[in-house]
């Protein structure tokens, strides 16, 4: 019997990515199911990556008549087939890292993101919109030492929702109030935070889509927020 050359730990960043990628999956993985479909989706990946006899041809054809019409893009013809001629596949993932790439972000990403930034953009607009009293007192409450405004997101471990929370401002021209800082990088894990918020946000009586929200709902918003998840 092997020996135990000793036992997987894994410290609360990486335990946070692995929950986040969990949330994509349907059905719910459990952590142990989860960290065992990723080793294996991460030894596959290390596999070299290679070009059927079909792709080959198809991919010539490509750039000989890429070359005819003299078209100008971001691919270089003779490079690329250079470089499947020769065998060079690692060739092209070191010149074309953006479309080397295997991640692709889902949907169930894409819609966490757009909850978040629907209800920040309400809280933003909500305490904009009260007294200058009362926002000291909510900030007070809060620990703010700046204007209160969406925090953003964990810069590593959070880097998929931030892509996406960009993608929709800056490509697709959503929620264009936070086209500015839909992509704020932050020092914390905030993911988490931001669904206990949602958990409140949710429960309220009325549709705050359709209205503002009071300085007691912004207050207790702001108090989830602080608790760690």
């Amino acid at each position: 019997m092997e020996q135990d050359e000793g036992a997987l730990t894994l410290g609360p960043d990486l335990h946070g990515r692995i929950d986040a990628w969990r949330d994509t999956q349907r059905p719910r993985l459990t952590r142990s199911q989860a960290i065992n479909e990723l080793v294996r989706i991460g030894l596959r990946s290390a596999e070299s990556p290679s070009v059927s006899p079909g792709e080959k041809l198809i991919l010539s054809m490509l750039c000989d008549l890429n070359r005819k019409v003299e078209a100008k893009g971001m691919i270089d013809p003779d490079f690329l087939e250079y470089a499947i001629q020769g065998g060079h596949i690692w060739a092209l993932e070191w010149q074309y890292p953006s479309l080397a790439h295997r991640h692709v972000n889902g949907q169930a990403h894409a819609d966490l993101v757009i909850r978040i930034l629907t209800m920040w953009g309400l809280i933003e607009k909500s305490f904009h919109a009260l007294p200058e009293p009362e926002k000291a007192r909510i900030m007070q409450d809060a620990g703010l030492t700046a204007e209160l405004s969406f925090p953003g997101w964990h810069d590593e471990s959070e880097a998929n929702y931030r892509s996406i929370a960009r993608f929709m401002t800056e490509r697709m021209n959503l929620f264009p109030a936070f086209r500015r800082h839909a992509g704020r990088v932050s020092g914390e894990v905030l993911v988490g935070r931001y669904k206990k918020m949602l958990q409140y946000f949710d429960q309220l009586e009325s549709d705050p889509a359709d209205r503002l929200l009071t300085g007691p709902e912004l207050a207790a918003l702001l108090e989830q927020f602080q608790i760690e998840h």
